[in-house]
């Protein structure tokens, strides 16, 4: 079984948001996006004051040791504080013999997450294996 730790964060002027409950793609299953480090029930929208939003997901046998994983951070639509699909931040790493899970982070920037759409992506290999949509609201 492999285990990997990641934390990821940015002081960008916009926001991320939410996978489906305990979603699952190929390579990865019990994807959760929340506002809660280890929740387990994933939500779809923040609001501009949420302080962290955490991301945490298991990997399958599917993505092999030696992958390199790349998370992303995307605002789709900001409402003008950052061009379209803009990206926010990303990590990449390569995947070890022991790692099996990984939990990303980004922290609310000084004025507050922009209302709008984004997604987190997650790629193996170059190649995206998840694409979440989630939105901040007031």
């Amino acid at each position: 079984m492999r285990f990997r730790s990641m934390m990821m964060g940015a002081a960008a002027l916009v926001a991320v948001g939410a996978f489906s409950a305990r979603a699952q793609a190929e390579g990865f299953e019990n994807i959760v996006l929340s506002d809660s480090e280890g929740a387990e029930e994933t939500q779809t929208t923040f609001t501009p004051d949420t302080a962290k939003i955490f991301l945490s997901a298991d990997m399958t046998d599917d993505v092999a040791s030696g992958s390199k994983l790349t998370v992303s951070w995307i605002a789709v639509d900001s409402g003008g504080a950052a061009p379209a699909n803009y990206k926010i931040d990303e990590v990449s790493f390569e995947i070890g013999a022991l790692e099996n899970h990984v939990d990303s982070a980004m922290t609310k920037p000084n004025a507050g997450w922009p209302v709008g759409t984004y997604q987190v992506q997650i790629f193996v290999d170059g190649t995206l294996k998840q694409t979440v949509d989630f939105a901040v609201k007031k």
